[in-house]
């Protein structure tokens, strides 16, 4: 069942595919709405089809006439602020309490931001996760102990996610992960010694004090995933030596500081190319590098967010 937790920008913000309450055990499919367990018939249904369904009255109208059928699909209430069930009219219900829509909007941003909202199955697996783990209803379930052992596991699943994207590690070539990390590695450290020695050859040669803050700008980039990196490669040191909070609040300074450097690298060259002070060959050369800055900041933005997530429902 192929189904993405984010509806295509054309169709109603307000209905969700997928469900917090819905899991797979084997071969079995339950609901676990109002903390029961009901067995289900689990069908795709394009929303096109309730594209009709612009407000919380008009859902007793597409409510199935079988209570075991589920459409795989959330109505979000902005309104009242609670979530309910397309296919049987019902608040949804977990631990004893309503979701709420804010809650629903905080989990799909961190599943997506995991990128685990491709499938269905797993996206409604990760939002009950999230829900029970990270929501208001996880209040009184879960120990401290049980609570930090999620958020460890977590904050090492971004941040692998993270350094397969960053270093293009495809596991089908039969590579080990760190293996393949410390040889990008470094190549960063590589990179970072070039930006050295660009930054020398220009204050040598006298060269535009903006000019030089920006290649150093660069380096501070390549500086800042290099940390990264083997940030990830020591959350695979013992358990009992990693505090699963410091590293998350490490991660989050890494990501803020990657966003930051880029924000200072787009006005500093801005302001170069309205002044006629950004030489061709250097303009030509960090173009070659803009690319996939772009795709890096963009990679650290979606991180933060998901770390920001964690780090909101630890304190």
């Amino acid at each position: 069942m192929n189904i993405d937790s984010r509806l295509p920008a054309d169709e109603p913000s307000h209905l969700v595919r997928g469900c917090c309450c819905y899991r797979e055990f084997g071969e079995e499919k339950v609901c676990l709405n109002n903390d029961s367990v009901a067995p289900i018939n689990a069908i795709s249904v394009d929303p096109s089809f309730f594209s009709q369904l612009t407000s919380r009255k008009l859902l007793e109208d597409f409510r199935s006439d079988n209570i075991n059928m589920c459409y795989l699909l959330m109505f979000l209430d902005r309104g009242e602020g609670y979530c309910y069930c397309v296919s049987q009219n019902q608040r949804i219900h977990i631990n004893n309490k309503d979701i709420m829509v804010t809650e629903i909007e905080d989990a799909l941003e961190f599943v997506t931001s995991s990128e685990k909202s491709r499938d269905g199955v797993l996206c409604s697996d990760c939002l009950y996760r999230y829900i029970r783990t990270l929501g208001e209803s996880s209040e009184d379930y879960l120990t401290d102990t049980e609570r930090e052992e999620i958020i460890a596991n977590y904050v090492r699943e971004l941040a692998v996610n993270m350094a397969i994207q960053l270093s293009d590690y495809d596991k089908s070539d039969g590579s080990d992960f760190n293996d393949h990390l410390w040889n990008y590695l470094r190549e960063i450290n590589r990179s970072r010694s070039h930006w050295a020695s660009m930054i020398l050859n220009l204050k040598r040669a006298g060269a535009d004090e903006s000019l030089i803050e920006l290649v150093d700008s660069y380096g501070t980039l390549a500086r800042l995933e290099s940390v990264f990196m083997f940030q990830v490669l020591s959350l695979d040191d013992p358990s009992e030596e990693i505090n699963p909070l410091e590293v998350l609040r490490f991660m989050v300074g890494i990501s803020e500081r990657v966003i930051y450097v880029n924000d200072t690298i787009r006005e500093i060259t801005t302001n170069l190319k309205e002044r006629g002070a950004l030489p061709d060959n250097i303009r030509e050369m960090l173009f070659q590098h803009s690319e996939a800055r772009k795709i890096m900041e963009y990679k650290f933005t979606n991180l933060v967010s998901a770390l920001h997530n964690i780090e909101t429902h630890t304190k």
